[in-house]
């Protein structure tokens, strides 16, 4: 693991961030454990959401969760390249590495996103690795209150597939009304793991 965390360290990487919280890792994952049914949806290439996330505890918290075609090393590597990040993130207009540990299991990571509703934010987090298996970031400064959670990844169907889910409690220091957010995440959620899922599955 050590040699693989050292091989991983070059400054390319990004922590994928929007404002949202996917949870599960094949069986469960903190609350939200994967049933046959949802299993069977991933396996439709379904983008797997909460029923409602109006109907979610008030706390800030989303998730969601995919299957991509392709080995959780690639999925890691993809989701970690700030250039690759900029083609498939939504509003995610600039990603960049400021600081990176020695043996590359860790990253400071600055990130500028601009909504109709919010012309420009940004925020710097810390992501720490465990490579191909799990990214955790939390907030380090910037324009979000609180920035903080796990992307986890899965394998499957002999490491062929992976399962990709993400947590995440995201709290702007600007008021946004929840309304708001919560449409924006019914876009914007499918359209970031979809985009995920296609750079990691094209050629």
């Amino acid at each position: 693991m050590c040699r693989a965390t050292t091989r991983l360290a070059s400054a390319r990487r990004p922590l994928l961030l929007i404002c949202a919280l996917l949870a599960c890792s094949g069986a469960s994952a903190q609350d939200w454990t994967l049933s046959a049914a949802d299993m069977a949806l991933l396996d439709r290439r379904a983008v797997l959401l909460p029923p409602d996330p109006s109907h979610e505890s008030r706390d800030d918290n989303f998730r969601a969760a995919i299957e991509i075609d392709a080995p959780a090393e690639r999925v890691f590597r993809t989701m970690t390249d700030c250039a690759q990040a900029l083609k498939f993130v939504p509003h995610l207009t600039r990603c960049s590495v400021l600081e990176t540990a020695p043996d590359g299991s860790w990253q400071i990571i600055l990130h500028e996103v601009s909504y109709w509703f919010v012309p420009r934010a940004s925020y710097v987090f810390r992501a720490d690795y465990e490579p191909f298996e799990r990214v955790r970031f939390s907030a380090v400064r910037g324009d979000f209150e609180v920035n903080e959670g796990v992307w986890e990844l899965l394998p499957r169907r002999d490491g062929a597939a992976t399962v990709v889910t993400y947590r995440a409690r995201v709290v702007p220091r600007f008021f946004v009304p929840r309304w708001l957010v919560l449409a924006s995440l019914k876009r914007d959620l499918p359209e970031l793991l979809q985009g995920l899922r296609a750079r990691c599955e094209a050629p």
